[in-house]
């Protein structure tokens, strides 16, 4: 869920260290005249003490209707919690579609788990059921199982394939349905893991980076 703030809530935002990039239709290459500008800001966070004791998982958003954008601002510890959690596919987008997002150099790593594939394939499921509610539906279904296909298959999507799209509602249906079994079975022979395989930190201290590797542990032994 996003937050509505005014224009002065955001200029404070705006202040803080931060770094912009374009989602949604223009980053797709769907936007037509009349679309607005969607721009996630990744800040430094002010919150310092409710990241400790609280998840944090919903975002700021300011409409600048003089002109014509949207902004969702996000600090980099929601960020990376929305990601590796698949609460949100935008994070996975950025990451994968943005040629100027060089946080992750891996992206095949951080984006080939367990979690956010099932987001992608998630929120298809959802546009499915909901597909006659609002407007690209059918594009957004496709784009999310189009994702999901490619990190199942150990690929990078490519943002020029979306112009490619020509799938059916019968077959994105089906597509939704294989997509889940075979996540469901790569995560079953441990092919798949819940967060990167290879960890996106490496700690001096040797039982942090237990704790790290820890997350992809699906059952304790005692």
């Amino acid at each position: 869920m996003n937050i509505k703030i005014n224009k002065e809530e955001a200029d404070y935002i705006f202040s803080l260290n931060n770094k912009q990039y374009i989602f949604g239709s223009k980053l797709y290459g769907t936007s037509n005249d009349d679309s607005d500008t969607d721009i996630l800001v990744i800040y430094e966070s002010f919150h310092k003490e409710s990241d400790v004791f609280y998840p944090n998982y919903h975002q700021f958003q300011y409409d600048d209707l003089e002109n014509n954008k949207q902004y969702v601002f996000t600090s980099k510890e929601m960020f990376y919690k929305n990601l590796l959690s698949g609460d949100s596919t935008i994070n996975s987008d950025i990451v994968l579609f943005n040629d100027n997002f060089i946080d992750i150099k891996d992206k095949l790593n951080i984006c080939r788990t367990y979690k956010v594939i099932k987001a992608y394939i998630g929120f298809a499921n959802r546009d499915i059921k909901n597909i006659n509610k609002g407007k690209n539906k059918h594009f957004h279904i496709e784009r999310s199982l189009y994702s999901a296909e490619k990190l199942l298959n150990n690929e990078l999507p490519n943002i020029d394939d979306f112009k490619n799209f020509n799938l059916y509602y019968n077959e994105l249906k089906d597509k939704e349905s294989n997509l889940r079994l075979l996540a469901n079975e790569l995560f079953d022979k441990n092919i798949l893991t819940m967060f990167p395989k290879i960890p996106l930190i490496k700690s001096d201290n040797p039982l942090e980076n237990k704790l790290i590797e820890s997350n992809n542990i699906r059952e304790f032994k005692y």
